[in-house]
């Protein structure tokens, strides 16, 4: 099928979800360490995030998201130079509502859980986000994740930029779980 070039242009987002049993004194001080924490460098985040994965027993999920029409519209003003938002994603937000995602969402379909990011980096045109949540922060079936633009800790804040459903990705008290946002 040919597409245009707006099609070929487009944000492609892809989530990975990563829950990690805690279990050890090792495992429950960096899952402290990274609930604490927020803009870690490469470095420390990569290392800790390692270190997890040989201590602990962990699944993952990865799927790809939507980028909805809230947070194209933050882009096209950044671009024309209109300064009314920051462009800045700062929090992830779980949410428990399996209805479809919708290019015109603005918030979760029940938002649960939000957290600050722990990590942002870009390579070259990729941006990527991490979100860390710990055992003690939250646990659920959760169905659906969105990155928020100018977010604070409270939910429904800030302008979403992407919204995905997991088919109910489920996180109990006594895991960690990471959510990976890579943009292209």
């Amino acid at each position: 099928m040919h597409q245009t070039i707006g099609e070929q242009s487009g944000i492609v987002g892809t989530l990975t979800f990563r829950n990690f049993l805690i279990r050890g004194n090792r495992a429950r001080e960096i899952d402290r360490i990274l609930r604490d924490s927020h803009d870690l460098s490469s470095e420390v985040w990569n290392a800790l995030i390692a270190e997890l994965r040989q201590l602990c027993q962990n699944r993952e999920f990865k799927t790809n998201n939507l980028v909805v029409l809230t947070g194209r519209a933050v882009v096209a003003r950044r671009l024309i130079g209109d300064l009314t938002y920051s462009g800045t994603i700062d929090y992830g937000a779980l949410g428990t509502s399996a209805t479809a995602v919708n290019a015109a969402d603005t918030t979760l379909g029940a938002e649960v859980a939000r957290k600050l990011f722990a990590r942002r980096t870009r390579t070259n045109a990729q941006a990527n986000f991490d979100f860390y949540y710990s055992q003690a922060d939250t646990n659920g079936t959760y169905q659906e994740f969105g990155a928020f633009i100018d977010g604070t800790a409270s939910a429904n804040t800030g302008q979403l930029f992407n919204h995905l459903l997991t088919g109910g990705w489920t996180k109990t008290n006594t895991e960690a779980m990471t959510v990976s946002l890579q943009l292209i």
